[in-house]
This record gives C-alpha cells, sequence and structure tokens, in this order.
C-alpha cells in the first residue's frame, strides 16, 4: 500500500464483525483511502483471525500496519511510516483512540453495536481528540500515557482558588487547564489514570477558543458505561477550569454564581499562566539551564505526568546558537529520541489499568539499562532512568559528549523538585 508522503498517517475504524467501516482518519498529505483497501486491511486480520493466527503488525517496503481489536466488537487499523521504533508506541496510541470513543459514547454503546449508521454518528463527536492523538504536536502525553504539565509559579497560588471552585460546584473532581496543560487539580483527580487525564486535557484542547461547555463524558477505566458532566468554563482565552459534576450546579448557574467569587482575585496570577504558555515557556524564567539544551521530555511514570519544552531560548553565542535547530525539528528528534528508547533499553510504564500491553518487547540486556546516549550530525540526545523519572534531552551538537551526562543529571535534579510533581493523589 503506497503512501503519498513520508509523513502520512492513516487510522482505520470497522466493525469487528463483518467489517463495515466506522470511520477514517489521517494525517499529513495522504489521500483517502478506498473502500476495497479497508476491505482488504478487514480481509487480511479475519483470515488471519480464521486459522486461529493473533494478527498484529506488518512491516512493508513503506509502511507498518498495525492492528487491534477492541472487545471483540470494534477493529482499529494505524498505517504509519516505518521508524523502526517498538510497536508498543503505535498500540499505545489505538489503546488511546479506542478509549477515546469510549469516552464520548461509552462502553455499552461499543461492545454491543446494533446500529451502525447511528454510531458512525455518534462517533463525530471524538473525532477532535482523534485527530488531536494523531497529530505531531508539542503535547507529549499520549506518547508516554501521561498528562502533560505546565511548570510555573502560579502552581501553588492556584491550588486554593481551585478547590473552593470545585468544593462550590459540590465536586472533588476537577482542574485548571492552560492551552492544554495541566496547572492545578484537585486531589481526586490526580487519582485519575494518566490516560483519563490525558485525554480529557486533550478534549479541553480542542474546544473552540473563549467558550464553555457542558457535556456527558464517561471515563475510560472509572466509569466506563456511567455518563459523568464534565463543566468547563473559559477563565481567559486558553484558560478554563474543569469539573466534573452531577446534575448540578449547571453552566449556567455555575458562570454566573461560582466563578466571580473563587477567580476574581486570581486575575494576574491566570494571566501569568497564559502568558507563560503562550511563550512556550513551559518551566519558569527562574529555572537556569545550560545554554547547549535544545529540549527535554521528563516524564514521572508513577504519578503519570510529563513536563516538556522545545521552545527554550537560545543565548547569543551559545552553543545551540552556533547550530540552531527549528522548534519542529527540535520536537521531531525528542520524538524520535524517547519512542527509539523506551521499549527497547528503557521500560514502558502503563498506566495500572492498562491490561493489554501489546507491542512490548523483552529487554534484550540481562542489565537494566540506566542512561544512553545518541549522536547524530546536527544534533546529541541524552536520556536516564532514574525511578521514577525518565529524562530525555536534546542538545546542540555543538556540545561535547563529555558534559552531556553531568547536564542531564543536573537537569533532572532541577526539575523534579519542581511543585508540579508534589504528590496529592488520594484513592477513590
Amino acid at each position: 500500500m503506497r503512501m503519498d508522503g513520508v509523513a502520512a498517517v492513516y487510522l482505520v475504524c470497522l466493525t469487528n464483525e463483518g467489517g463495515l467501516p466506522l470511520f477514517t482518519r489521517s494525517k499529513g498529505h495522504s489521500k483517502a483511502l478506498a473502500f476495497a483497501e479497508q476491505g482488504m486491511l478487514y480481509g487480511v486480520q479475519m483470515f488471519a483471525q480464521n486459522h486461529d493466527v493473533g494478527l498484529q503488525s506488518t512491516t512493508t517496503e513503506e509502511a507498518k500496519v498495525v492492528w487491534k481489536v477492541f472487545h471483540n466488537s470494534v477493529t482499529l487499523v494505524l498505517i504509519t511510516p516505518e521508524d523502526g521504533c517498538s510497536d508498543v508506541h503505535l498500540n499505545t496510541l489505538l489503546d488511546h483512540v479506542f478509549h477515546a470513543m469510549v469516552m464520548f459514547i461509552g462502553l455499552d454503546t461499543l461492545e454491543n453495536i446494533k446500529n451502525v449508521e447511528r454510531l458512525r454518528r455518534d462517533l463525530k463527536a471524538c473525532f477532535g481528540v482523534i485527530d488531536f492523538l494523531l497529530a505531531s504536536s508539542e503535547f507529549f502525553g499520549g506518547v508516554c500515557e501521561a498528562v502533560d504539565v505546565l511548570a510555573c509559579p502560579e502552581n501553588s497560588t492556584l491550588q486554593e482558588p481551585l478547590d473552593a471552585f470545585i468544593n462550590s460546584a459540590d465536586s472533588t473532581f476537577g482542574c485548571l487547564h492552560c492551552d492544554g496543560r495541566l496547572v492545578a487539580a484537585t486531589d481526586k483527580w490526580w487519582s485519575l489514570t494518566g490516560q483519563e487525564m490525558m485525554l480529557l486535557a486533550a478534549f479541553v484542547r480542542t474546544l473552540p477558543a473563549g467558550t464553555s461547555s457542558d457535556v456527558p463524558i464517561y471515563l475510560p477505566q472509572a466509569s466506563p458505561k456511567i455518563p459523568h458532566r464534565l463543566v468547563s468554563i473559559s477563565l481567559l482565552p486558553g484558560v478554563i477550569v474543569s469539573v466534573l459534576c452531577l446534575e448540578t450546579p449547571t453552566l449556567a448557574e455555575a458562570q454566573t454564581t461560582l466563578v466571580e467569587p473563587a477567580w476574581r482575585a486570581q486575575v494576574e496570577s491566570l494571566r501569568a499562566c497564559q502568558k507563560a504558555s503562550l511563550n512556550g515557556q513551559y518551566v519558569p524564567k527562574t529555572l537556569i539551564m545550560d545554554s547547549g539544551i535544545l529540549g527535554f521530555l521528563l516524564v514521572h511514570t508513577d504519578q503519570h505526568k510529563c513536563l516538556s519544552s522545545c521552545r527554550l531560548p537560545i543565548q547569543e553565542g551559545s552553543a545551540a546558537d552556533r547550530r540552531p535547530l527549528t522548534h519542529s525539528r527540535r520536537r521531531q528528534v525528542l520524538n524520535a529520541f524517547y519512542r527509539n528508547t523506551v521499549g527497547t533499553l528503557f521500560p514502558v510504564c502503563h498506566s495500572p489499568q492498562r491490561t493489554d500491553p501489546a507491542g512490548d518487547m523483552p529487554s534484550v540486556f540481562n542489565h537494566t539499562v540506566k542512561e544512553t546516549y545518541m549522536h547524530a550530525k546536527d544534533h546529541k540526545c541524552y536520556a536516564i532512568c532514574s525511578d521514577p523519572y525518565q529524562l530525555f534531552v536534546v542538545f546542540s551538537v555543538a556540545v561535547p559528549n563529555y558534559a552531556l551526562r553531568s547536564v542531564s543529571v543536573d537537569l533532572l535534579d532541577i526539575l523534579s523538585k519542581g511543585k508540579v510533581f508534589l504528590d496529592r493523589r488520594k484513592s477513590s
């Protein structure tokens, strides 16, 4: 199967019984898959299934194809360029896609498909989140089964008004997002799985600018068959407070009577978050980093939080300034480095509720790999696995090899002390 352009990605959703197409999504410069091509993908899977063979993936000259069946009801097929990474990352993406479907229409509807045409219409509600998952963006939560967080001085400042607002809404589940990154959340919100927090953040990120919403949401692990109301209110452009609640309060009541008392005195703090996010400053300005660092990703594998930035300022005359990389190139390198390291050298850290670790590979080493590095023509990379953290750093190629480890260790020490990694989880 040819793909028009190296960056093309196709996602096909079919009924497992009969192979009826439910939807297709794609990204990159690609033509839509013909009905015959979708049928071929289903036919290959059914041929294997009828011969008691579990078909997981195959690789062609140009692409990798991954199949995954959920609840013996829905089949997802992903076609991507072959990049040599472990299948675990593609299976994780398919797992996210299916649970995004669950989040909007519930598990019962997907397990017991009765009306295909109606299901097709209902599934349109999740296209925004699915397209967000497929897109190459500065959000890494979908890749590492975690929620993207924003580290700023306001993490602590905004916690008290958030708790007050959520309590006034007669709930214990709520959070504050800034441009799709989690700034603060209640203890119970942090107790959700990394996938749930990530999918909810992705949905909030796809809301039209400046709008508020009140939608029924199923929590894929905590409540896949009983919906809750997710009320999201825009406080400033890009800054949204969300609460999971029952029948009350209504969206109108929350906007007119609850927002003002909780957030009136916090406008400057909210604007500070907004400004930091708009400028790509996902870590405090006061944080001193080596001038040769081009980007980083820090994952807390226990709390399922990730902190990243590919927009670090470049100091004039520094190592990074001598051999600059565009922001998109930094993001591409960081993403590829993570996907080539985790699942082969570093362990994959699934959410505790993830029961199908398809694509996971056993380690080829007799020992635990703690650190690794990579040297390319236009950059260098270094990674550290120090439980519960995994750190991935992209350096300017001008940084000498002997300095990579010490700078990475110092960066891990600085970032891990941030208040954003304070464990606020409480059992449900």
